[in-house]
């Protein structure tokens, strides 16, 4: 009788364990819970934020829009959800986004215009219009892609249209710690204290030299 009573207790106290673990269980209704058929295994997911950039960029003299995309080239569809990062695990979120084949890329709004890829990543820190720099009619973009690496160190690459193609016309070094501060939607103007724009220029500064003030940026124009 008294192996049944303890038998009848750890019964119920595992019952009660595991329905303690799963009303601890808290699910943010803008998050999904995915399962893996696999390993079972649970992952938090979150919508991603996909930003854009507004400008003139072909010089046609009307306004275009670039949408940042990220394609997972295993589905073959784009990826809208992904396991969010302030709820799982760096390394399986890099496992998975690299199992996704995923292709983070800048494209037009319209037809006939030539697509950025950037290759696999989370997506992009910033997307900015930095305006005409080079006084080419066009108007250039700033852009810090969010690799799926474990560093901080990473670089703002300034590309422009040139003869219909994309091209890159100055990369600097910075630090990711400069979006440490930045809003969740990540559609700040600059990146702060390394490219900001004062009385009306831009001015930027490389992480990895020693100058103590920001300089101006100068691009050259298209090849």
């Amino acid at each position: 009788m008294k192996v049944f009573q303890l038998v009848l207790l750890l019964l119920c106290f595992s019952c009660s364990k595991a329905d303690k673990k799963l009303n601890n269980l808290k699910v943010n209704f803008n998050d999904t819970i995915n399962i893996s058929k696999e390993t079972g295994e649970k992952k938090s997911f979150h919508k991603l934020e996909k930003l854009f950039c507004i400008g003139d960029f072909d010089g046609d003299g009307k306004r275009d829009t670039i949408f940042q995309h990220n394609f997972s080239k295993l589905k073959k569809e784009e990826i809208e959800n992904a396991p969010d990062p302030v709820k799982n695990e760096w390394e399986d979120i890099i496992k998975w986004f690299t199992k996704q084949d995923s292709d983070v890329y800048l494209a037009f709004n319209k037809t006939n215009q030539d697509t950025l890829h950037l290759g696999t990543a989370q997506g992009l820190y910033c997307l900015l219009n930095i305006g005409d720099i080079n006084f080419d009619s066009k108007d250039e973009i700033a852009f810090v892609v969010d690799y799926l690496d474990f560093s901080n160190l990473n670089s703002c690459k300034i590309y422009s249209l040139c003869n219909g193609k994309w091209v890159e016309l100055k990369q600097f070094n910075i630090n990711e710690s400069a979006f440490d501060f930045t809003s969740t939607n990540m559609m700040s103007s600059d990146i702060k204290n390394y490219l900001e724009k004062k009385d009306n220029k831009w001015f930027y500064k490389d992480n990895l030299q020693n100058e103590s003030e920001m300089q101006l940026l100068k691009l050259s124009k298209c090849p």
